[in-house]
C-alpha cells in the first residue's frame, strides 16, 4: 500500500508536468484569431479594384438581408453607379486613429504586410465619446474611417467613410469580423432607395452672324412627326402604308421605328420632320410635336458658306481624339460650322446627384456647369448674300461670286451655285431629295468659292503690272499683229497663241480692251520666266490669306513639276491665265486689290475681329494707276469686252476672261467665263465672278449681263 502510496506520489507532478505542457501546447498551438483590420484591408482592396463580387463576401449577412440586397442586386448597383458616373479611379486611405477599448490589443499585433488600423478614440463631442465608450463595453463591434477619393467624368468626388465590423461566430464556433453594409458605404448621403442620377448638361451653340448681328446659323423650332402605335385604329398595317405614302417615307421604316425595344403602346415615335402644321384627318396615329433645332435663315443662299450641323456618327466618334463627342451630339459638318466647331460648340458640363426612392433630389454630389459656345460674326451682309445669291442661281447657272470691300478686305458676299438647303440636312432628307441631290450633275455640294479655277483672261491685268514693273511692257508700247495666231518661232512646233479680234498694232490698253492673249504672250516671253514669276508671285499665290476657316487652298501658277515656266510655250498661255493656272475666285477678287489701293494688296478679310496682316504693297501707285486706268476703258470704250456696263452711273472698271478646258489638243473644251469689276470713284465694293459652261452663250459677255441688273442696284445704294 505505501508502495502504491508512493508510486502515485511520484508520478503527481510528471502528470502536473505533463498537464501544464500539455496545455502551453495547446496554448502555442492555437488558431490565431481573426483580425478586423483584415477584413478591412481586403476590403480596401476590392473597392479599388471595383471587385463587387469580392467585396459581398465581406458582408454580414443580417445587413444585406435588411437591405433586401442579393449577391447579384449588390454588384449591380456598384457597377451601375460606377459607370454611369464615369469612374476612372478609385483611391481609398484608411485614416490613421489612436488605440481604443478592448481591441487595442488587438490592434496593436497586426501581422507583417497589414495596414494598421487602429479603432477610434477621441474626445472632441460627446457623439465620439459614445463610441468610444461602445467600443471598450463590446469587444465584438469595431469601427474605422477612410477616405474616398473617386475620379469621375466631371472631376473628382472626396468623401470620408466610416466601416463598421462584427465579429461574429460561425457554425464551427471560429469567429470572423464581417463589414455591417449600408447604401452610404457607395455614396455618404445614399439611403435605402436612393440611386445616382447623373445629368449632361449640353451647352447652347453659338449663333453665326453678318456684320449687322443678324443670324446666319441660330436656334428654331421644327415639326416633328410620329407615330403612336395605339391610336394607328384597326388596321395598323394599312394605316402605316397611307401616312408613309403622305410623308414620302417607307412603310418599312416606319414599322423599325415602332418595333424598337424602347417603345410603348402609348409612346410617341419620332420619324421624321415636316413643314406641315396638321395632321390629315385620314392619318390616324400620327402626332406633332415641336422641337428645336439648329436654323439657317439664309437657306441656300449661305450654305456653303455657313455649312449645317448633323447628329455625330461614328466616323466622327472614330476621328475625336479627345474625346468629347456622344453619339446624341450635334457637331458641324461643313462650311463655318465644320471649321469653327470649337468655338461654337461650347463645352458640355454635368451633374450627378443623389435621389430618393421617388427619384427627387437628396443632395448634388459634383456639378460642372457647361460653357456655351460663342458666337461668331462674319464680315457678310446678309442682304447683299441673298441678293448675289439670286443673281448666280437665277440662271440655273454653276458658278462662284464674290463681293468684297477692296479698301479693308471684308467680304461682303460669297454665292456659290448650285446649292442644297442646309436646313433639310439638320432636319433629315427625304430618300427623294436625296436622290436629286445625288443625280444633280452639277455637284451642289461643292464649294465653288473655293475652288481653283484657270482665270482666263482676267490675269491679263496682273501679267501688265509685272511687265509694267519690269520696265518691258508700257501703257503705249505696241506690237504689230497680223491675223489671228501667234507663235514666237519654229522652235514652238505646230502650237500657236490665238486670239478673238484681228488688231494691228496693238498697245497695252489695247489688249486688255479687247482683251488679246497675243500681246500678253509676247510680252511674258519677253520679260523670261524668272522676271514674270517674279512679278506675278506677289499677287498671293502660295497663300491662303488666313482663310483657314474656309479650308481655301493656296493658288498655282503651274504644277510643282513647272514652277519654273521653263517651256515658253507654258509661260505664254500662263501671262493670259490659261497653262495650268488655278485661282480661287477670292484669290481672283484679292489680286485686283492694288489697283483700287495705289499698289496696296488687302488681304480678304471674313471673320470681323481677326487678326489680319496690313496691306502689303507690291506694286508702285504709278502702276496701279496705269492699269486701273485701262480697265475703266474696257467697259468705257466702244468695243470693250464690257462695254455693256458703261450706262450705269459711276466709273466702273473691270475684266472680262474666257478660260477653255480640253483634256487635249484640238478638242473642243469646256468653257468658263470669268468678270472681275470695280467702282473707280468710290471703291466701295469688288466683284470677282465665275460662271461655268457659258460655251455658245456668249462666253465672258454673259457673266457681264448677267452682274448687270446686280450692279447697277449695288450702284445706286453707294
Amino acid at each position: 500500500m505505501k508502495s502504491k502510496r508512493k508510486l502515485l506520489y511520484g508520478l503527481l507532478p510528471i502528470l502536473f508536468a505533463g498537464g501544464i505542457g500539455m496545455y502551453l501546447y495547446m496554448q502555442n498551438n492555437k488558431p490565431e484569431e481573426p483580425k478586423p483590420q483584415t477584413t478591412v484591408n481586403q476590403y480596401i482592396e476590392h473597392l479599388q479594384k471595383k471587385e463587387f463580387d469580392q467585396m459581398y463576401s465581406l458582408m454580414s449577412s443580417a445587413s444585406l438581408t435588411e437591405a433586401g440586397m442579393t449577391k447579384e442586386q449588390f454588384v449591380e448597383k456598384y457597377n451601375a453607379i460606377y459607370s454611369g458616373m464615369q469612374i476612372s479611379n478609385i483611391k481609398a486611405e484608411l485614416k490613421p486613429e489612436k488605440v481604443a477599448g478592448a481591441d487595442a490589443q488587438t490592434s496593436g499585433n497586426a501581422s507583417a504586410g497589414e495596414t494598421q488600423v487602429e479603432s477610434k478614440t477621441t474626445t472632441e463631442d460627446d457623439e465620439t465619446k459614445d463610441k468610444s465608450k461602445q467600443a471598450v463595453s463590446n469587444p465584438d463591434l469595431y469601427e474605422v474611417d477612410y477616405n474616398l477619393n473617386l475620379t469621375t467624368f466631371l472631376g473628382e468626388v472626396s468623401e470620408t467613410h466610416t466601416l463598421k465590423l462584427v465579429r461574429q461566430e460561425l457554425e464551427d464556433g471560429s469567429k470572423i469580423w464581417q463589414i455591417n453594409w449600408q447604401p452610404s458605404l457607395i455614396l455618404n448621403d445614399m439611403v435605402k432607395g436612393s440611386k445616382v442620377r447623373v445629368k449632361t448638361l449640353f451647352p447652347n451653340r453659338g449663333d453665326i452672324v453678318d456684320r449687322d448681328g443678324l443670324p446666319l446659323a441660330t436656334r428654331g423650332t421644327m415639326n416633328e412627326w410620329g407615330i403612336v402605335p395605339e391610336k394607328l385604329g384597326e388596321n395598323p398595317d394599312q394605316m402605316i402604308a397611307r401616312i408613309a405614302d403622305h410623308y414620302k417615307v417607307s412603310a418599312q421604316a416606319i414599322q423599325k421605328a415602332i418595333s424598337q425595344t424602347w417603345v410603348k403602346p402609348e409612346f410617341f415615335v419620332p420619324i421624321g420632320s415636316t413643314e406641315e402644321f396638321d395632321v390629315p384627318d385620314s392619318l390616324r396615329g400620327v402626332a406633332l410635336q415641336s422641337k428645336e433645332i439648329r436654323y439657317y435663315p439664309l437657306g441656300e443662299a449661305a450654305a456653303h458658306l455657313i455649312g449645317y450641323v448633323r447628329k455625330a456618327t461614328k466616323e466622327d466618334l472614330d476621328k475625336d481624339t479627345e474625346g468629347y463627342y456622344r453619339a446624341e451630339d450635334w457637331i458641324g459638318k461643313a462650311g463655318m460650322e465644320q471649321s469653327m466647331e470649337k468655338q461654337l460648340r461650347g463645352e458640355r458640363g454635368g451633374l450627378i446627384e443623389i435621389t430618393d426612392e421617388a427619384g427627387n433630389t437628396r443632395s448634388e454630389l459634383i456639378r460642372k456647369d457647361a460653357v456655351d459656345g460663342k458666337d461668331v460674326q462674319l464680315t457678310i451682309s446678309s442682304a447683299q448674300q441673298q441678293r448675289l445669291y439670286q443673281t448666280l442661281a437665277g440662271g440655273g447657272d454653276a458658278g462662284a461670286m464674290v463681293l468684297m470691300n477692296p479698301k479693308d478686305g471684308n467680304l461682303l458676299a460669297l454665292a456659290s451655285s448650285p446649292s442644297y438647303n442646309p436646313n433639310k440636312m439638320v432636319t433629315g432628307l427625304t430618300q427623294a431629295e436625296w436622290d436629286a441631290y445625288s443625280a444633280n450633275e452639277k455637284l451642289p455640294f461643292i464649294n465653288r468659292v473655293t475652288t481653283r479655277y484657270a482665270p482666263g483672261s482676267t490675269f491679263k491685268a496682273i501679267t501688265a503690272a509685272a511687265g509694267l514693273m519690269e520696265n518691258i511692257t508700257t501703257a503705249d508700247k505696241t506690237h504689230d499683229i497680223s491675223g489671228l495666231q501667234w507663235r514666237k518661232n519654229e522652235s514652238w512646233g505646230g502650237y500657236y497663241v490665238k486670239r478673238v479680234k484681228s488688231l494691228s498694232p496693238v498697245n497695252m490698253v489695247d489688249a486688255l480692251v479687247y482683251s488679246d492673249n497675243i500681246y500678253f504672250a509676247m510680252e511674258a516671253t519677253e520679260m523670261g520666266s524668272a522676271k514674270f514669276i517674279e512679278g506675278i508671285e506677289k499677287f498671293g499665290f502660295g497663300k491662303n490669306f488666313g482663310l483657314d476657316e474656309m479650308y481655301l487652298k493656296p493658288s498655282q501658277y503651274s504644277n510643282e513639276a513647272h514652277r519654273d515656266l521653263a517651256s515658253e510655250v507654258l509661260l505664254a498661255d500662263t501671262s493670259y491665265g490659261q497653262g495650268e493656272m488655278l485661282m480661287s475666285p477670292i484669290h481672283l477678287a484679292a489680286a485686283f486689290t492694288p489697283f483700287v489701293n495705289e499698289g496696296k494688296l488687302v488681304n480678304p478679310v471674313l471673320i470681323v475681329g481677326k487678326e489680319t496682316p496690313d496691306p502689303e504693297v507690291i506694286i508702285t501707285p504709278d502702276v496701279a494707276n496705269t492699269v486701273k486706268d485701262a480697265l475703266k476703258q474696257v467697259v468705257s470704250r466702244q468695243g470693250g469686252t464690257a462695254h455693256t456696263l458703261s450706262s450705269i452711273a459711276g466709273g466702273l472698271a473691270g475684266k472680262t476672261g474666257t478660260a477653255e478646258l480640253k483634256a487635249k489638243k484640238g478638242d473642243q473644251g469646256q468653257e468658263n467665263g470669268f468678270f472681275v469689276t470695280f467702282d473707280t470713284e468710290s471703291p466701295s465694293f469688288l466683284l470677282a465672278a465665275v460662271i461655268e459652261e457659258v460655251n455658245g452663250r456668249g462666253g465672258s459677255h454673259y457673266v457681264v449681263d448677267r452682274l448687270k441688273p446686280f450692279l447697277q442696284k449695288l450702284q445706286l445704294e453707294q
